[in-house]
């Protein structure tokens, strides 16, 4: 398990105690702190003598920071947690569980959102194939990368994480993996607890994740999945209407409208689409 961190001195306590806390004996846990300037080394000292290895030094980013990490794992199965979300006990167990009635597959468990008022429900892992991920906008699928596990060795052979990627480097990952012909089993309990707060990059840059989720997936290559050029088109569209409306609520009216040309510009039948399709949701409802 490897927690990547840069100023989460208010959170990494508790994702730290909570691996630490599963009691697994065979637990090899890495944290690469990217150079914090708050409260968050003095903490991991703390767990220091715990630890596999740790560092505190500045980085390229996220995906640099777990790649880092993923360099100095030797075992079977591999997962990063955040150090703003928590793992659920037992869950190490379960998953090795699994993982010995089905060696060599991705494992997925529920996750828990929560955030300083407590629980935001619970949401059970489900649906995960190469097709529900490269034609994701079709799919009735949910997971979490923190209640999500991956065979190192196959990990390491698609080249670890794309480090040019911020926000969709999971998806990438897990895509590249499944491309493999590597199979998905269930953990059928709560793994991760996903926390929900203002800095969180999921709860700020929906859009931005997809925006840059649809070239990263439209670049790899002899994928089994058929998609064709303008379904991705209209795909990027109808992100970039999600844009144009923030604008345009926020009062921004000559970037919004900057921004809808643009997705007319890219893909006319998925700006139309996108807006129609609003449009008769709201009539329904």
């Amino acid at each position: 398990v490897v927690t990547p961190s840069y100023n989460q001195g208010q959170f990494i306590e508790e994702t730290i105690t909570s691996v630490l806390s599963q009691q697994y004996p065979r637990l090899q846990y890495i944290v690469i702190d990217g150079g914090s300037t708050d409260n968050s080394v003095e903490i991991i000292k703390k767990y220091a003598h715990r630890l596999d290895y740790w560092e505190s030094a500045k980085d390229r980013g996220q995906s640099h920071a777990i790649n880092k990490g993923i360099a100095r794992c030797t075992g079977d199965i591999f997962s990063w947690l955040n150090s703003d979300d928590v793992m659920m006990p037992g869950a190490l167990h379960a998953v090795a569980a699994v993982w010995k009635r089905h060696p060599g597959t991705i494992i997925a468990g529920h996750t828990e959102g929560f955030d300083h008022t407590g629980s935001l429900g619970v949401k059970k892992a489900r649906g995960l194939s190469l097709k529900s991920f490269v034609r994701f906008w079709e799919a009735d699928y949910h997971w979490s990368q923190c209640s999500t596990f991956v065979p190192l060795k196959v990990l390491l052979e698609i080249g670890a994480l794309r480090e040019n990627l911020h926000h969709c480097m999971d998806h990438i990952m897990l895509t590249e993996i499944m491309a493999r012909g590597v199979e998905v089993s269930y953990v059928d309990q709560i793994v991760g607890r996903f926390r929900f707060h203002g800095e969180s990059k999921t709860v700020l840059l929906k859009a931005e994740q997809t925006m840059e989720l649809v070239p990263a997936l439209r670049s790899l290559k002899n994928l089994p999945i058929v998609v064709q050029d303008w379904e991705w088109d209209a795909e990027i569209a109808r992100r970039v209407v999600e844009l144009a409306r923030r604008d345009l609520r926020a009062g921004r009216y000559g970037a919004g409208l900057k921004l809808l040309g643009r997705a007319f510009a890219t893909s006319p039948r998925g700006t139309v689409g996108d807006v129609s399709s609003r449009i008769m949701h709201r009539a329904r409802a």
